[in-house]
């Protein structure tokens, strides 16, 4: 005698309600993240530095705010987050990777004052475990240190992944918008063709994607930006692609599995800033628009273009590469 293991549409929402119910928690828990380059939250970093390492040097040019680098900034991280898709795109690895790269990143960054050398030392390190944890025995530390031309080696590496992990406390899987994303677009209407409901799922992972380089979304809710990623693209395809109602029907089975949608205003200011920053983009209303186009990566729709070998770790905003004294001192104490 057979059993009917067919999941009905009551088992399914219920499924999925458990899951963002234990999503949900967790990031206005354990993975949130404050606004920690705010001067605020850098003075407070300070204060605690000083008190930890009281003969330091950096941290007294820090509090006495006479050090060129007495604060990271939202380009340091901008550029890190283009470099770490540079890096997932020439390995193909999954992209949503450097979501979590830039959650262990944040989280980091919140514990502890650095300069630009331990702020690039902890990006290639949260990167390194991102891949470990999430792409298993497909990159080696061999390749990655070859990233930083010399100016890392792999005794630092395996040093911050420690001291990261201990200001983590081993909490290694945060819920991104894109964790989000592919289960509320379960909730999206199996009457749309296969292939438009593809184009919808590609915009809002591709959408999603553009709120990790962005320091804005760090203080938000991935829920939010997950739900803000969807109603953008089901908008963007067109009402002559996705009817209107279909977006209402997804809010109403939102609410179904347990979404607060009425109440929660960062769902509307995610939703904002979005499709801000996709017409700021130049993108084109339409994935399959887009496509054609050629775009590429976090300044276009689709990421799966041959890639030239990633920048260096150690270029862009935050130097020539060139180490300090003082630095090295930093690497021993903030690692320590």
């Amino acid at each position: 005698m057979g059993f009917n293991y067919s999941q009905t549409r009551e088992d399914v929402m219920e499924e999925i309600s458990d899951r963002i119910k234990i999503l949900r928690r967790n990031e206005a828990t354990t993975y949130k993240i404050p606004d920690y380059l705010s001067a605020e939250w850098q003075r407070k970093l300070i204060d605690l530095t000083l008190a930890a390492h009281p003969d330091s040097e950096s941290a007294r040019q820090q509090a006495e705010g006479s050090s060129e680098r007495s604060y990271i900034n939202e380009l340091w991280r901008e550029k890190i987050c283009e470099w770490c898709y540079q890096v997932v795109d020439h390995f193909d690895f999954s992209r949503e990777v450097v979501a979590v790269a830039l959650a262990y990143l944040d989280q980091y960054l919140a514990t502890r004052t650095v300069n630009r050398r331990i702020f690039q030392l902890a990006a290639m390190t949260a990167l390194y475990l991102a891949i470990k944890l999430y792409e298993p025995g497909k990159l080696r530390m061999a390749s990655l240190i070859d990233l930083s031309r010399g100016y890392f080696v792999a005794d630092h590496v395996s040093t911050m992944e420690e001291s990261m992990l201990q200001s983590l406390k081993w909490r290694v899987h945060p819920p991104t918008p894109f964790s989000f994303v592919r289960d509320l677009m379960r909730l999206v209407s199996g009457d749309l063709n296969s292939r438009t409901r593809h184009d919808v799922h590609e915009l809002a992972r591709f959408l999603t994607e553009l709120s990790v380089c962005d320091y804005w979304f760090v203080t938000r809710k991935p829920s939010a930006m997950a739900m803000a990623a969807i109603i953008n693209s089901l908008e963007l395809q067109g009402p002559e692609k996705v009817d209107p109602r279909y977006k209402i029907e997804f809010l109403h089975r939102c609410v179904e599995v347990g979404m607060d949608i009425a109440d929660d205003d960062e769902i509307i200011s995610c939703y904002e800033r979005l499709r801000e920053m996709y017409i700021a983009g130049g993108y084109t209303p339409t994935l399959e628009e887009a496509v054609d186009t050629d775009t590429s990566g976090p300044n276009g729709a689709d990421a799966r273009i041959a890639t030239v070998s990633p920048t260096n770790v150690v270029d862009g905003p935050m130097g020539d590469g060139n180490v300090s004294p003082d630095e090295d001192e930093d690497l021993e104490a903030s690692c320590a």
